[in-house]
């Protein structure tokens, strides 16, 4: 089996499975998968930045997770969960470093916090996004215009693209390739908002913008990340995609930039 012929059908997997999840499932069983998500995507960022005595930093990560899912998308669990991970690992980090080994490890802690920290906040606004009238569609127009987003720019890049967007980072994206991904994305995003969800034209064109442009941030975030650890892929959970980190990292701060934006001001 080749590459891309193993890519579609892990896609189409991931695709059929989201679809159930997101439309099917009740609130009670969407947190809960939610918060599997989110133990999977810790165990594989720890394994990632190969951080020592990781079981230990993991059983702290869960003890957030459970937090955040039992509170149900309450903000005050959010504050809660944060302080129990800092404290928690600022902790394992004291007593576990040894003498030359204490930068090194306080660098790896502090990636991992990083992205807990959007992870965290993403799996928080999506509980909140489900539980609200149209949040269900909301949440699929904004997945639906990152992914479109990123396979616009994907060939719009192959096909025209000439000027690097962020070589050092990500030397493959281009600036021709983002335009592309911008336009098809936020289109994309505006027009489930718009068919399905009471919203105005400005107001969607917005959301898709910021919807877009920090999916890419996103994107290039992990890229740096991965870069800076000297991996390739965040894992091989997913077979043909690499890591489950890969494939949600624009996600982790477009969902809840734009989810914030709209529960805000519906």
């Amino acid at each position: 089996m080749n590459e891309l012929t193993l890519r579609i059908i892990t896609a189409s997997i991931l695709f059929a499975g989201a679809v159930g999840w997101l439309f099917y499932l009740p609130p009670f069983w969407f947190d809960i998968v939610l918060g599997l998500i989110a133990v999977a995507a810790t165990v594989e960022l720890l394994r990632m930045v190969a951080i020592e005595h990781r079981t230990s930093y993991g059983l702290v990560a869960m003890l957030v997770w459970v937090l955040l899912v039992s509170g149900h998308g309450a903000w005050v669990m959010l504050s809660t969960a944060w302080i129990v991970l800092m404290v928690g690992w600022l902790f394992l980090l004291i007593i576990y470093a040894k003498s030359g080994e204490l930068e090194t490890e306080f660098r790896k802690l502090a990636y991992a916090q990083w992205m807990m920290i959007w992870l965290s906040l993403f799996v928080l606004v999506m509980m909140q996004l489900h539980a609200r009238v149209d949040g269900i569609i909301f949440i699929a127009g904004a997945c639906a215009g990152v992914w479109a987003a990123d396979i616009a720019a994907y060939f719009t890049g192959k096909t025209w693209g000439n000027r690097k967007l962020c070589p050092v980072v990500s030397p493959g994206k281009t600036l021709e390739g983002l335009a592309g991904g911008v336009v098809v994305g936020v289109a994309t995003a505006m027009f489930i908002w718009l068919s399905w969800i009471e919203m105005s034209f400005g107001f969607a064109l917005l959301l898709g913008i910021v919807l877009v442009f920090c999916a890419v941030l996103g994107d290039l975030a992990e890229s740096t990340l991965k870069r800076a650890v000297g991996v390739k892929d965040s894992g091989n959970m997913l077979p043909g995609h690499g890591g489950l980190l890969d494939r949600v990292d624009a996600l982790l701060p477009a969902i809840p930039a734009t989810g914030l934006i709209w529960m805000v001001f519906v």
